[in-house]
């Protein structure tokens, strides 16, 4: 389902609080176009040696101001709404057709905690009480604003991407379960009990938060999804139980040493013949000139996003195969996205 997609736990607000949110859309849109060119321009003179630049002051001061507005501004409507949403939530889960399985035995990660991913309040962690849905409510909404900023229009869908991709790809194949790791708020998740109506699908997180906002989400959209919280590095699943096992931007969130442990894991929990597909950003070292690796480098010192670099400079394709899949059975790919000029970056493993 796409960014588009409207449902009852979205923040409402008035018509002055959506002339700010489309305030900082523009402010967005204008960086990634105007000052973006104006930077490059100057990057591509000065060969590189720009950031004591007017270009780059402006541009990297305005991408910083604009993500910090972004956050309060709908921290505010979210606080504002939040009874509402509350009630609405309450009210789809009164006979939920999912499931969410919370863990406190499950161990969280210290550097999870360590940062607020993409600025945001709180962080993925945030939980003020048992029932707080607060952080996908922000996950969902700063997303939404984020990407549009970026140029992906409000059509696209990662899950449904990966979706079309398996069904083209390989016609005949009819999972039987299917495992989501790192759903976070639940975005992607929505997409495919729909595409896969027989399959049993599963979901997991680290941030009970998210999973709770995920749960009351597919709720909200008519969707069968039992969310767990679980660490996708060490799940308590059996060996060889899905057919079918797919990640979203879960990667470029992700510390270098846990990599390798979430796609050994991917190997033990896979039947034999099933699919593993992970998508995410397309920041590949390799594949980068040099201003577009000027840019990437900024996210980890100025964008909250630590391990950006980690994911850019990684080959997962390398550690699939150590993690005990066969070389030939690896393939990694760009898709075109469904809306907009980025395409994504798909890593394919088959069992």
């Amino acid at each position: 389902m796409s960014r588009g997609t409207a449902h009852n736990l979205q923040p409402r607000t008035d018509h002055d609080g959506m002339s700010r949110r489309l305030a900082v859309l523009a402010c967005k849109t204008a960086i990634r176009t105007t000052l973006q060119a104006e930077l490059e321009s100057n990057f591509r003179l000065q060969k590189g040696d720009i950031e004591g630049s007017a270009s780059y002051r402006l541009w990297s001061g305005m991408n910083r101001v604009s993500q910090d507005r972004m956050w309060s501004l709908l921290a505010e409507q979210v606080d504002r709404d939040q009874a509402r949403i509350d009630r609405d939530a309450a009210a789809l889960l009164e006979r939920p057709i999912g499931t969410l399985a919370t863990d406190d035995a499950v161990v969280i990660p210290n550097y999870q905690t360590k940062t607020a991913i993409h600025g945001q309040p709180g962080g993925y962690m945030l939980r003020r009480d048992n029932l707080d849905i607060a952080a996908g409510i922000l996950y969902e909404a700063g997303g939404n604003i984020y990407a549009l900023g970026q140029g992906i229009g409000k059509r696209d869908s990662k899950g449904e991407r990966l979706v079309a991709h398996i069904k083209q790809r390989y016609p005949d194949f009819r999972p039987r379960r299917i495992l989501e790791m790192g759903c976070s708020a639940g975005g992607q998740s929505t997409d495919y009990p729909p595409a896969f109506p027989h399959a049993e699908f599963v979901a997991i997180d680290l941030s009970p938060g998210m999973l709770a906002y995920a749960h009351a989400r597919a709720e909200a959209l008519g969707c069968k999804v039992d969310f767990r919280q679980q660490d996708a590095a060490n799940t308590s699943f059996p060996d060889q139980h899905f057919d079918l096992i797919v990640s979203h931007n879960l990667f470029h969130e992700v510390a270098a040493e846990h990599m390798p442990a979430i796609l050994k894991e991917c190997h033990r929990l896979l039947a034999p013949g099933g699919l593993c597909i992970h998508q995410d950003v397309p920041i590949q070292t390799e594949r980068l000139d040099a201003f577009q690796r000027f840019l990437s480098e900024w996210q980890t010192d100025n964008n909250d996003e630590p391990f950006w670099m980690d994911f850019a400079n990684a080959d997962l394709s390398a550690m699939l195969s150590q993690a005990g899949f066969e070389s030939s059975n690896i393939e990694t790919e760009y898709l075109r996205a469904l809306d907009g000029p980025i395409p994504w970056y798909v890593v394919t493993a088959v069992r």
